[in-house]
């Protein structure tokens, strides 16, 4: 059986398609990341066949997102990374773990990368006009899952513009898997899938770009196993990083 895809007819339901083909584009996307070690053995646990943690004790990233246009609509974002290593030494970022706030996403993630997209309740906040300070310092970000229950938050503190040679990119590698539709077949989907793409960091008014360094921090409020977050503690928080930029997310490469 074959379809005549086009932009209406992309991803389920036929004819009335929630998302449309890649890439998909984002603007003004501005997003804080907070690098540190964690327990690699913990970890491990993560990881499907095919991928192992590269350190030890593993290096890791929690990056805190709000695209404030994209082909999806607005929506926020939180995700998990890995340093791992394939059977063939490849380096890559792994991701395990990330939440998002928007229908449309979710489902394009989970579909089409296997991104393990969960809904979550996040805020992105430089301080609130309802509270006694209305702004500082500090960009707090929090993910409640449910609603009232605070899974996780991060703060950063931007302290000096940052040149782009500190932030060392790697393709990122999700497990895309499906589970069969009947009793005894294999899985519908068992892939993992690499995507690599530049993201342009936008500049000022003055031509700096807009990325900074500063200190970052994670709190982990509640131990869940089912959504484990708490096994990203941090031993050393090693840095942190502010950024607004432009990109495009393409389909994948099927790299097994």
């Amino acid at each position: 059986m074959s379809y005549n895809f086009d932009s209406a007819g992309y991803s389920m339901p036929l004819g009335a398609s929630l998302y449309g083909p890649p890439p998909y584009q984002f603007r003004d996307a501005e997003q804080v990341s907070v690098c540190f070690t964690a327990d690699a053995e913990g970890l491990a646990v993560l990881l499907p066949p095919g991928l192992e943690v590269a350190d030890n004790p593993a290096q890791c990233e929690i990056r805190v997102c709000n695209y404030r246009w994209s082909t999806f609509g607005p929506f926020h974002e939180s995700y998990t990374l890995i340093r791992v290593r394939d059977s063939d030494g490849a380096l890559y970022w792994y991701l395990p773990l990330i939440f998002t706030d928007s229908e449309a996403p979710l489902s394009a993630g989970r579909e089409i990368w296997g991104y393990p997209k969960k809904l979550a309740s996040m805020t992105w906040d430089w301080g609130r006009s309802n509270d006694r300070v209305s702004s500082n310092e500090l960009l707090h970000f929090k993910v409640e899952r449910p609603r009232g229950t605070t899974l996780f938050s991060v703060t950063f503190m931007p302290q000096r513009q940052a040149d782009p040679a500190e932030r060392h990119g790697l393709p990122v590698v999700s497990h895309r898997y499906i589970p069969p539709s009947q009793n005894g077949r294999l899985p519908a989907a068992d892939e993992l899938i690499m995507v690599a793409h530049p993201k342009t960091l936008q500049r000022d008014v003055n031509g700096a770009v807009k990325l900074w360094a500063g200190q970052g921090s994670i709190s982990f409020n509640t131990r869940s196993e089912i959504d484990p977050w708490y096994l990203f503690e941090p031993i050393t928080v090693t840095g942190g990083y502010w950024q607004v930029s432009d990109f495009a997310l393409p389909a994948g490469q099927i790299i097994r």
